[in-house]
């Protein structure tokens, strides 16, 4: 048997309750497709800075990483389902709040709030999927998870980069108006409340029963060792993408000075570039290991970078930014995967809630940080330090799960 039938094979092997879990990963990525592409030009539609705009990206990962270890043991103590139930409950609500009334002090609270559903949410998916697979297709079920999640992306901008212009032909205002903007989100309020159904249909399973778990502190004392070695990369990605990967729509507007429509178009296909690859991951880690595929990715990725930020030159841009995407987002789920599979069922949610939590940490500090920057020097110096984590990033996996023996790695 091939690599190919190899590979469907395990795709068939997905369970009931992946499949539904499949389903709200769609719903939600065609969301947050829309989301993320017009949240920016909102806030900035609104009269806030760019500044400002930096601090409020900041404030949903910030709130993650306070409430991510509770996240994780809330979990354990509820059940999977209901935690996705209650995290996305909160999610919809936290945009409800946000559109209704969008002043500084709402605007902050609800980002908070969202933060909060995002993070009860998320947490709860790597256990869920890890009890919802063998060894054998775990790797193509996080790939192929996380691949829906970026083809939904795509469908959500590409689809979604001309709705401004519907809405405001609906309201008789201006596309980069607020208004318009305010409608556009509101269609990602509704995709997002759609997304809580198929949750209803998920079965009870052995999370729901209240397990006896590790406290969150004691578990990271006791596996202190490995968890450096594990989360430490990802946790210099973190900083380096929160200072430029939101920002992304931001920099082909004030740089090439292009429309709504044009950007939605670029990140769409981005996403589907993005989802393209991840779907070859467990191809690439079959042949050359998990570790070694994040290496060899994430550091090709790294050149691409350089050409989007420092040429100036449109196509060469969009090449950048498709080949960049694609690169990074591949290994993203061969590295989550390698992260669970080092832990052991008592502690398998709280390993979750920390590599939640350090990705968040990343992404809560430096986006405040990136917009005053870019005030001031613009996207030049946002591009260096992007650069620089991304290469440490990789050199410390390389050496500590490459270079290094196996025996050298795996502790206790």
């Amino acid at each position: 048997m091939n690599a190919l039938q190899r590979y469907f094979q395990n795709i068939r092997r997905f369970s009931r309750g992946v499949r539904l879990y499949l389903l709200v990963t769609l719903l939600q990525g065609i969301g947050w497709g829309i989301f993320q592409l017009f949240f920016n030009f909102y806030i900035l539609s609104l009269g806030y800075q760019r500044d400002f705009l930096g601090f409020l990206i900041s404030i949903p990962p910030l709130t993650a990483l306070v409430v991510g270890v509770f996240a994780g043991y809330l979990s354990d103590l509820i059940g999977r389902k209901r935690a996705f139930i209650l995290g996305g409950v909160i999610s919809v609500l936290a945009q409800i709040i946000m559109l209704s009334s969008p002043s500084t002090g709402i605007l902050i609270a609800s980002s908070a709030l969202r933060g909060m559903g995002m993070s009860i949410f998320s947490i709860a998916a790597a256990p869920f999927l890890m009890e919802q697979s063998s060894e054998q297709e775990r790797i193509h079920l996080f790939s192929f998870n996380s691949g829906v999640m970026t083809m939904s992306i795509f469908l959500g901008n590409f689809v979604g980069g001309s709705l401004p212009l519907l809405v405001a032909g609906q309201l008789d205002v201006a596309p980069t108006s607020s208004a318009a903007y305010t409608g556009t989100l509101a269609v990602t309020t509704l995709l997002n409340f759609l997304a809580l159904v198929p949750l209803l249909f998920l079965e009870r399973d052995q999370s729901d029963d209240h397990q006896q778990t590790t406290p969150p502190f004691k578990a990271v004392w006791e596996h202190r060792q490995l968890l450096t070695r594990l989360l430490l990369p990802s946790l210099i990605i973190s900083l380096g993408a929160g200072m430029l990967i939101p920002f992304l729509n931001v920099f082909f507007r004030y740089r090439y000075q292009l429309p709504d429509d044009l950007i939605g178009s670029i990140s769409g296909f981005g996403s589907l570039g993005m989802g393209i690859a991840i779907f070859l991951g467990p191809l690439l880690a079959e042949k050359w290991g998990k570790a070694k595929t994040v290496v060899i990715t994430q550091g090709l990725s790294v050149p691409f970078l350089i050409i989007l930020g420092f040429v100036s030159s449109l196509p060469l841009a969009i090449l950048a930014f498709f080949m960049r995407a694609s690169l990074m987002n591949l290994s993203g789920p061969v590295y989550q995967t390698m992260v669970m599979e080092k832990s052991d069922a008592e502690t398998r949610s709280m390993t979750a809630s920390f590599y939640s939590m350090i990705w968040n940490f990343g992404r809560a500090l430096t986006p405040s940080i990136s917009g005053p920057l870019q005030e001031a020097y613009g996207f030049n110096p946002v591009f260096l330090i992007t650069i620089v984590a991304y290469g440490l990033s990789v050199y410390l996996v390389y050496r500590w799960f490459v270079q290094s023996r196996p025996a050298t790695v795996e502790f206790t």
